[in-house]
């Protein structure tokens, strides 16, 4: 499968908090928006291991329930439904839209097989304000080092960096975590720089090469409320990296 998404979102946490909405009204609205155009939905489930593209068929305000389109795929449906959790990811006007689902189960709507799931109690909604994303050196690659919840340390190499955040790869398929998870006091090895410890929050989960021998997890997460000192080393490091790569790519 290819994957469906763009590049990880790097917002910081603290500009991202207004454009969480609560008020039941709001997240009505707008899966309603994204019913009627319809918009393509992106549903995450088993920690970003596997994933379905579906559309948004009803809101039943009265039932407080959501329905979605089964997906193509009678395996990956059935897996879906085993998981009970997704996350959803989908467009509304080039506004990115994020929520989550739980109780997932398979009914029938309209005569049609289909899934669904209580209404969210939260949506993101935001407008992407992206980051100027740099690759990592291949040579000598970033590390950063962090702690999953049963205590276990785990050492992951970057696949890119901007100021609002980074993205890790996992060829191990050690990482499980959700959408939203925080991960606090990780490590970020910088080579002959001093270490910098940051807070970070899983933006998105997705398999890269599913297709091929050695798939890998591609996590892209943003930082949690930056220091000013960290935040400003981290912006420095980015520019210098860009300006290497400019370097290396300047014609002779």
């Amino acid at each position: 499968m290819t994957d469906p998404l763009p590049p990880p979102i790097s917002e910081p946490i603290e500009t991202q908090e207004k454009y969480l909405l609560h008020s039941s009204v709001q997240i009505e609205s707008v899966l309603s928006d994204l019913m009627r155009k319809p918009e393509l939905i992106t549903a995450y489930f088993d920690n970003g291991k596997g994933y379905i593209l579906t559309t948004l068929i009803g809101v039943l305000r009265e039932r407080g329930l959501l329905v979605l389109e089964m997906g193509p795929d009678e395996d990956m449906n059935r897996r879906l439904l085993l998981a009970g959790r997704v996350s959803c990811i989908a467009k509304q006007h080039d506004i990115t839209v994020r929520f989550n689902l739980a109780q997932v189960q398979q009914a029938r709507y309209q005569g049609q097989p289909v899934l669904a799931a209580p209404l969210p109690e939260s949506l993101f909604r935001m407008q992407r304000r992206e980051y100027f994303r740099v690759t990592t050196p291949l040579i000598c690659p970033l590390q950063c080092s962090l702690h999953l919840p049963d205590g276990q340390a785990l050492e992951l190499a970057l696949s890119d960096i901007s100021a609002g955040g980074l993205a890790l790869i996992d060829p191990d398929l050690q990482f499980e975590a959700e959408i939203g998870q925080v991960f606090k006091h990780c490590n970020l090895h910088i080579p002959d720089e001093d270490s910098q410890v940051v807070d970070l929050m899983v933006r998105n989960l997705y398999i890269q090469g599913e297709d091929s021998k050695r798939p890998q997890i591609k996590i892209g997460c943003s930082y949690v409320k930056l220091t000013g000192e960290t935040g400003s080393f981290i912006r420095r490091y980015v520019n210098r990296l860009q300006i290497q790569h400019k370097n290396l790519t300047r014609p002779v």
